[in-house]
């Protein structure tokens, strides 16, 4: 171990204690949620007797069972892939790939999403129309993010950090199309991963000042935590590649992180309440969930430029 990995894991150690810290204080400050007055002392004891199983079901989605079931499809489908990306990089079989075994596998990892839904609809979404499908909205919002994350956004990195991709690929404005597959396969999991975090968060505890500053924290924690995760897997990978990978695992991880702290709480949104207070109908249009989409994106990329202005002196460019 070089004396630059021991000052990368020092440097990553006291971030992520510190972020464990102020998370961990701001916890202290939640209220639970109360028990419903009305409720029976039976129905009390049942609940106390299932603990364990109503504390999963906070985190998943009950008000909308579309919603439910996509997320449920979305944690197995992410499963195979990255059980697939860990077999495929601990043997190095990268090194035997052309630019069509790119583009074909990473289509495979995603295909499965979109496609998979249409041709067999989940139970509760039998007899309703496409559009109205949560899992269609669901990659219709990712969709748009990983091509504008990509088409875009990657070209920070390269501007920022000096990174670049150097296999054989397909490309699109200099983003190998194979990533623009892969990333709509990686964003779906996580934001299936972060609507269940986070709607625990909004389940469990009372509304009040607290509440939203530890959810705010928890955002941003999730934002920088999943983009130096990525960050460090990805450096198995050695095509693609950092001048300084001390600057990427750290300042890479905040940038990265930028994109997450705008949609992770925007995609939780959608179809997430179908009814209102009132009992009217609260449910995501396509058109709503494109333009939403849509706005993030344009909030990521004026984040991303402020930070590059403030922080650096280097000019973004691209090709």
């Amino acid at each position: 171990m070089t004396s630059n990995d021991t000052t990368i894991q020092t440097t990553m150690t006291k971030i992520f204690c510190s972020i464990f810290l102020v998370c961990f204080t701001l916890g202290r400050f939640l209220t639970t949620k109360k028990e419903k007055k009305n409720a029976t002392s039976r129905r009390t004891a049942a609940r106390a007797s299932s603990s364990s199983h109503s504390s999963f079901s906070s985190f998943q989605c009950q008000t909308n069972p579309s919603k439910k079931a996509a997320e449920k499809f979305t944690f197995t489908v992410s499963l195979c892939w990255i059980t697939s990306i860990a077999i495929i990089i601990l043997l190095k079989l990268y090194e035997g790939f052309t630019r069509w075994h790119y583009l074909l596998y990473c289509g495979a990892c995603t295909l499965p999403y979109v496609v998979y839904p249409l041709w067999k609809p989940f139970e509760e979404d039998k007899g309703v129309p496409v559009w109205e499908r949560y899992v269609v909205k669901a990659n219709a919002w990712i969709g748009i993010l990983s091509f504008v994350g990509n088409y875009i956004w990657t070209h920070y990195f390269y501007s920022v950090l000096n990174a670049k991709y150097t296999f054989d690929a397909h490309r699109l404005n200099d983003v190998p199309i194979s990533m623009y597959l892969m990333t709509h396969a990686y964003f779906m999991f996580y934001h299936a991963m972060t609507n269940s975090i986070l709607r625990k968060i909004k389940t469990s505890y009372e509304k009040d000042v607290f509440r939203d500053v530890f959810y705010a924290t928890v955002v941003a924690a999730l934002a920088y935590t999943t983009a130096f995760m990525e960050t460090l897997t990805i450096c198995a990978f050695p095509y693609w590649e950092f001048t300084n990978r001390n600057m990427a695992y750290t300042l890479g991880s905040a940038f990265y992180g930028i994109y997450f702290i705008v949609s992770f709480p925007m995609f939780l949104m959608v179809d997430e309440d179908v009814t209102t207070a009132k009992g009217k109908k609260n449910t995501y249009s396509m058109w709503r969930v494109v333009w939403e989409s849509l706005g993030s994106c344009m909030l990521v990329t004026l984040l991303l430029d402020f930070v590059r202005i403030v922080l650096t002196d280097v000019s973004f460019t691209m090709k």
